[in-house]
């Protein structure tokens, strides 16, 4: 009896010695490389993208916020000692046409969507893991600004400072514009379409509306 006490004590102490030296799983060597491709693929599409139509100013924000997505990434890998030096974008066809390249563009976010929920489901380092949920929200952003596109047209289209983007129509009677604190300044599109600046305080600060926020 006094031997089955003893052999219990020591294999509830050697799996807590093991439990606690345990290292935290993080994303492979390979899922880094798979990630940060994905996200030089897509800043390569809306690259060209903004070089093929300069006109709207979407794919040139679009095209800077990957590589925002891209640089948090390799910088995850560095602190976590993963060599990335493989990442490489996908060799892909540029759509001819302004609706293939939208739908082209939303079948990839939707992509990169799915990739990133299925990582960051089984992802334990705590740190990586809000890098994935912060690149999670960029990515719906992108999903949910190319399903305008798709919908309302590019033209109707139009970006601020937050890489936001609202229909022009849905501007109307509205002044849109930065604030911070309690001060605002912006510049606004009044009912009858004529452009103004305000100033003000408080309340008064022009306020951004509908925007989803930086991704």
């Amino acid at each position: 009896m006094k031997l089955s006490k003893v052999l219990v004590v020591g294999i509830l102490v050697s799996t807590m010695v093991i439990g606690k030296g345990a290292a935290v799983e993080a994303a492979s060597q390979s899922e880094m490389v798979d990630m940060i491709g994905e996200e030089m693929t897509a800043n390569y599409l809306y690259t060209e993208l903004a070089k093929k139509y300069p006109e709207d100013k979407v794919f040139v924000n679009l095209a800077e916020s990957e590589a925002r997505h891209m640089e948090a990434l390799k910088k995850s890998a560095a602190r976590l000692g993963l060599s990335v030096e493989e990442a490489r974008p996908a060799d892909i066809k540029i759509p001819e046409t302004k609706e293939e390249a939208l739908a082209f563009a939303l079948a990839f976010e939707q992509e990169d969507i799915d990739m990133l929920e299925k990582l960051i489901a089984k992802e334990e380092d705590a740190r990586l893991k809000r890098v994935l949920n912060n690149l999670l929200k960029g990515s719906h952003s992108h999903y949910d600004t190319l399903k305008k596109a798709i919908d309302k047209g590019l033209d109707n289209l139009t970006c601020n400072e937050g890489r936001a983007y609202k229909n022009r129509a849905d501007n109307q009677g509205q002044r849109g514009g930065r604030g911070q604190g309690g001060q605002g300044q912006g510049r606004g599109q009044s009912a009858n379409g004529s452009q103004g600046q305000g100033q003000g305080q408080g309340q008064q600060g022009a306020q951004r509306g509908g925007n989803r926020g930086n991704s």
